[in-house]
């Protein structure tokens, strides 16, 4: 009987675990320093996360930045903050002489 249930609450224990780290998910915002740190990719969202999304999140929060769609919105990227200079908006934020080529260099890979 007792080795019934240690092996039941064993099993029950083994699966909860196996549940929770197949759920468990990375925020995709966080950057590993190990894997991306001086990845082109990283730095340009780096850029995005400090000097975009500080007003994206607040004023166009369907347009916030993350590893994930940043490509996607790359053409976009590329008109607003080169071509239009529309981007950042405001007194308050700008995009350093290295933010900016940091940004061009990982527009220049996106095929534009």
């Amino acid at each position: 009987m007792n080795n019934k249930l240690i092996t039941l609450t064993s099993i029950i224990i083994l699966t909860t675990v196996f549940t929770l780290f197949c759920s468990f998910k990375i925020k995709e915002d966080i950057i590993p320093n190990f894997k991306l740190e001086n990845d082109l990719i990283a730095e340009a969202f780096k850029v995005l996360e400090s000097k975009c999304n500080v007003c994206h999140r607040k004023q166009n929060p369907f347009m916030v930045f993350k590893l994930k769609n940043m490509e996607k919105r790359a053409v976009k990227i590329h008109r607003m903050v080169f071509l239009e200079r529309r981007m950042p908006k405001g007194n308050d934020i700008h995009l350093t002489k290295k933010e900016y080529s940091t940004l061009k260099k990982w527009l220049s890979t996106q095929n534009i």
